[in-house]
């Protein structure tokens, strides 16, 4: 396999690609976090004043950021995500502090660890750093040089933990589908989410409010809820279409300011759920094409380039380990194919947007290979509504088989048809797990009469199969293309 080194950058500096963090400055602005777009490019930290207009930018090398919050010296405090790291810059860009300065340039904090995909960090009135450190599975409050002074440890991939006076942790446990606050031992004193009628669905911000609620960010039930001690609802502001909201703020004027990843957008909703403030900039640079371009892998994106012209990689979700190639060793059929080596157990695809009409047939097909992959591949579609939003869940994206372990050559070819408010699809190559996967001889096109059909042989759907089918798509459900 040859090495790619390029990647098809597809976010323009400035354009709110996946909104994170939010934060309602006391100018009057808007802080927005931007974790950028799936091809990994395009993360930063963007002001905005109340017309919309952009008055700050922060880019630097920040990766996959997920907060920023303001200081009270004017610094901007950045979780900086995948680079696994929080930093502080300055009005001007510069880089202040760098948690990658701790233990004299390792990073380690005082017990020896490293974070690891830091989601959230807020700084306390005595100045120590409260950092939700994800996959360390805890939440941790370190001084100015990563000496630990407090830690909840044991969590499970916490999001957006918060230190309350009392001493106690809020956060949101979202792989349980639930809010929880316990105390120092780690001993549960308050939870929402736990029986059917409280039903969370992915949970990824929870904020104790001055009149004791507690206000969620219920993420993919497409809602914010503000819920008493004794747990009723007393607030919700429903979305109509699919939101992957992230990150919800009650103002002081009684307001809340909501980020929305799935439709690139801040709002700020009054109590009756009227929006009285948005900010939104979603262009796309070049037009989408009317037919699926370089199917076959064979055109180069330009001389010298080495990658495929009109499709690009999609590593955002990847947390590293991930070796996008244009092989000229291995394809099914002429001089190249493309693939994917693997090693870690997140999620990465290829991808290409493609116009499409709504509620038609479309046949996809195309070749695929994978050696010991413990995870699974798939042709994976997104349809896309006028606005460039996903028009689908996690669960809900359609596809065709998912393939595991090894296998030779193998064609896979499904119908699907688009949803009615499709105007376009994201093609997704996708691998999720350990592995090393190739893909050749792309197509799709429009049918009609036709009923979904594939040409490997699959029979009656056993029990087994549907069971493993279920794994699966929970284990893709759980990666969460969120972060």
């Amino acid at each position: 396999m040859k090495e790619l080194r390029n990647t098809q950058a597809y976010s323009p500096p400035g354009r709110l690609d996946w909104p994170t963090g939010v934060e309602r400055l006391p100018n009057g602005h808007t802080l927005i976090t931007d974790a950028g777009y799936w091809s990994g490019q395009g993360s930063e930290i963007l002001e905005v004043d109340l017309l919309g207009n952009i008055v700050w930018r922060y880019e630097g090398e920040v990766r996959f950021a997920h907060t920023a919050k303001l200081l009270s010296n004017g610094n901007i405090l950045i979780a900086d995500t995948s680079n696994n790291r929080i930093i502080e810059v300055n009005r001007n860009g510069q880089l202040i502090f760098s948690s990658e300065d701790w233990s004299g340039g390792s990073g380690l904090l005082g017990d020896g660890s490293k974070l690891s995909y830091p989601n959230n960090v807020h700084i306390t009135p005595s100045g120590s750093f409260v950092i939700t450190d994800r996959n360390n599975n805890r939440v941790v409050e370190a001084d100015r040089d990563g000496k630990i002074i407090k830690q909840f440890k044991n969590l499970k991939h916490p999001h957006n933990g918060e230190i309350l006076p009392n001493g106690n942790l809020l956060f949101a446990n979202s792989d349980a589908n639930l809010v929880q606050e316990i105390d120092s031992s780690g001993r549960v004193v308050w939870s929402y989410g736990d029986s059917p009628s409280e039903s969370l669905y992915w949970p990824r911000d929870a904020n104790r409010l001055s009149n004791g609620n507690t206000l969620i960010t219920d993420s993919k039930n497409h809602r914010v809820i503000e819920v008493t001690p004794e747990n009723e609802i007393v607030w919700t502001y429903q979305m109509a279409k699919h939101g992957h909201l992230y990150e919800a703020h009650r103002l002081p004027n009684g307001n809340t300011l909501i980020s929305l990843q799935q439709r690139f957008q801040v709002i700020e909703v009054d109590p009756a759920g009227n929006i009285v403030w948005s900010f939104r900039n979603f262009y796309r640079p070049e037009p989408i094409p009317g037919e699926l371009k370089n199917p076959d892998f064979e055109q180069e994106a330009f001389s010298g380039a080495n990658f495929p012209a009109d499709w690009y990689t999609c590593d955002l979700v990847s947390e590293g380990g991930a070796n996008f190639v244009w092989d000229s060793q291995t394809s099914h059929s002429g001089n190249r194919c493309i693939g994917v080596e693997y090693s870690n157990p997140g999620a990465v695809w290829w991808q290409q947007i493609v116009q499409v009409n709504p509620d038609n047939d479309y046949r996809i097909s195309g070749y695929i290979k994978t050696d010991e992959l413990d995870g699974f591949c798939q042709i994976q579609l997104s349809f896309l509504d006028e606005e460039g939003c996903s028009l689908h869940t996690i669960r809900e994206l359609p596809g065709g088989k998912q393939f595991q372990g090894t296998n030779d050559w193998v064609k896979d070819i499904f119908v699907c048809r688009s949803h009615p408010k499709a105007t376009a699809v994201e093609i997704r190559l996708m691998v999720a797990g350990k592995g090393k996967v190739w893909f050749d001889d792309m197509s799709l096109e429009r049918i009609s009469n036709e009923e979904i059909k594939r040409n490997v042989e699959i029979g009656e759907e056993s029990d087994a199969n549907e069971e493993e089918e279920e794994k699966i798509k929970k284990r893709l459900e759980k990666l969460g293309y969120l972060g």
